[in-house]
């Protein structure tokens, strides 16, 4: 069996007040994830991903969804924050499920220099690809 999950029983940080966020600003929330608008079989679903970067991709998940928004916006783009990425960037066809008004999406790192994309509505992040390749968009150096 696994080592021990050392994550068993700790509160989120942003809980750890003893104040409930204000629902009525979801950057005050923790993101959502959902995978319902993302193209199997494209090259970057979760399916195309080898084991470990789908483990890698579920630790992040599972620690970004104990962050409140702001946090995960404030920090570091190489660690635990976020980049934000111009649609024109972006080289993979976008889902015919995005509407037009997204002009942007959002790369959150997994693990190494890899990243998943999407775009946030509220509280809730819709990943459309798992950009383990780098063939997303243009990393740069």
């Amino acid at each position: 069996m696994g080592k021990p999950n050392s994550q068993k029983g700790k509160t989120a940080p942003f809980l750890k007040s003893g104040k409930a966020p204000d629902p009525t600003n979801p950057d005050d929330l923790p993101p959502a994830f959902s995978f319902e608008k993302m193209q199997d079989a494209s090259g970057h679903s979760f399916n195309c991903c080898q084991d470990d970067d789908r483990l890698h991709l579920a630790k992040r998940i599972f620690m970004l969804s104990r962050m409140p928004w702001k946090q995960i916006r404030g920090a570091s783009a190489k660690g635990l924050g976020s980049e934000e990425i111009q649609k024109f960037r972006i080289k993979p066809p976008v889902p015919s499920a995005v509407t037009d008004d997204v002009t942007s999406f959002i790369s959150l790192h997994y693990v190494g220099k890899k990243r998943f994309v999407g775009y946030r509505v509220g509280q809730i992040f819709y990943v459309l690809w798992v950009d383990h390749s780098f063939k997303v968009y243009n990393h740069g150096s």
